[in-house]
């Protein structure tokens, strides 16, 4: 490779390239005992220049391709697993069926305009469309720079097509009676009524412990949530990492099913299902041995939210029992929110109680404009009115 300099330092060799014509910048590194040792080392830091560090070095690449590496070398290192499990499905679902097969040097702004009408012609809701879009940009922004191997972001000034719908899961408040409606004895239930008394997330939910929560005080601290894959992760924000209190009722509520399940480890004996948290290579895997030995190092998890036999609630099984009753997680999420504001609550303490960085995130989300809430405001302006006589 003839663009490797090597040269001799005295009694070591040194390597150098360059990386800038005008104004001219090169890399350069010595101490090097051999002359081929410095060669050796000088291909593979141009080679990782020239790539930016994925391992890419031709000229021309597939966008699946680019992507792929992008993924494995740059995304898996630098943010959370589910962060990355999100970033792997828009690129494997959403991008990369449409787009994988066109060379990343080729990539034109209408095609990206092209791909975003079909997503949106595909039912996906702009919400899903922007997401997926922004990590597209994110991958090219690193193709422009440290990669170099394309000098425009095709993305930019794209829009969202309008007629691609503002959302696909529909929020709705769930009345008294219809949460009332709701038979006890549904397998789900402790899950559903902690949903609709705290407004968690169901990763939080199922993730929740019994450690977690102080039956004296009614206290709850979020410091986990469970992944559908199989292990515990932090929350999904900083701000998600919270502490807030229940009411009495389900604190009531919470006390008896805490002797409930004491009573089934009893009755089952070795037969109930323990989980245990196992740190295994940075991540905190959910093990369900029946016990294990003292030997190997992991510690119980307490899970508030498992069947009988202790076993926990599995994701897809809990999203396809609220779809039997006609509700989703974003329901009861939304409802709760919309029922605290509705009695007074400041958006700002419900913000922070359901774990939102601004309380405009929970205003524009949550709080849905209810029949209760607009007759409130007329009695405002009519208090108002009355006071001012006029």
């Amino acid at each position: 490779m003839s663009k490797i300099r090597i040269r001799k330092r005295g009694k070591t060799y040194s390597y150098s390239f360059d990386t800038s014509k005008n104004p001219r910048r090169m890399k350069e590194k010595g101490g090097f005992a051999t002359e081929d040792e410095a060669y050796e080392a000088g291909v593979k830091a141009y080679a990782d220049w020239k790539s930016g560090n994925i391992g890419i070095t031709s000229e021309k690449i597939k966008l699946r391709d680019y992507l792929t590496s992008w993924l494995e070398n740059v995304v898996r290192q630098n943010v959370k697993r589910t962060t990355y499990n999100n970033y792997h499905d828009a690129v494997n679902s959403r991008i990369i069926p449409h787009l994988g097969e066109t060379y990343l040097q080729e990539l034109r702004p209408r095609d990206i305009d092209l791909w975003v009408k079909k997503l949106a012609s595909a039912g996906l809701s702009q919400g899903t469309i922007r997401q997926t879009k922004t990590v597209l940009s994110t991958a090219l922004k690193y193709a422009i720079y440290p990669a170099e191997l394309i000098t425009a972001n095709p993305t930019v000034s794209i829009n969202i097509p309008r007629s691609a719908p503002r959302k696909v899961v529909e929020r709705t408040v769930i009345t008294p009676a219809q949460f009332a409606a709701i038979d006890v004895n549904n397998k789900y239930y402790p899950l559903l009524k902690m949903l609709y008394h705290t407004g968690l997330r169901i990763s939080e939910a199922l993730g929740l412990t019994w450690d977690d929560i102080d039956l004296e005080t009614g206290a709850f601290s979020i410091s986990r949530q469970r992944i559908q894959a199989g292990y515990f992760d932090t929350p999904k924000t900083a701000t998600s990492m919270r502490t807030f209190y229940v009411d009495v009722f389900f604190l009531s509520y919470l006390r008896a099913l805490k002797t409930e399940q004491a009573k089934d480890e009893l009755r089952l004996g070795q037969a109930y299902q323990i989980a245990y948290e196992s740190k295994c290579a940075g991540r905190a895997l959910i093990l369900l041995p029946k016990r294990l030995s003292p030997a190997v190092a992991a510690e119980r998890r307490p899970l508030l939210c498992v069947h009988p036999t202790g076993i926990p609630y599995a994701h897809e099984n809990v999203r396809y029992a609220l779809y039997r009753l006609g509700l989703n997680s974003h329901s009861f999420r939304h409802t709760h929110a919309t029922r605290l504001i509705e009695s007074g609550a400041k958006p700002v303490d419900v913000a922070a109680r359901l774990g939102h960085a601004d309380a405009t995130i929970t205003q524009n989300l949550y709080a849905h404009d209810t029949e209760d809430m607009q007759q409130e405001t007329a009695r405002i302006f009519e208090r108002f009115v009355d006071k001012k006589g006029v």
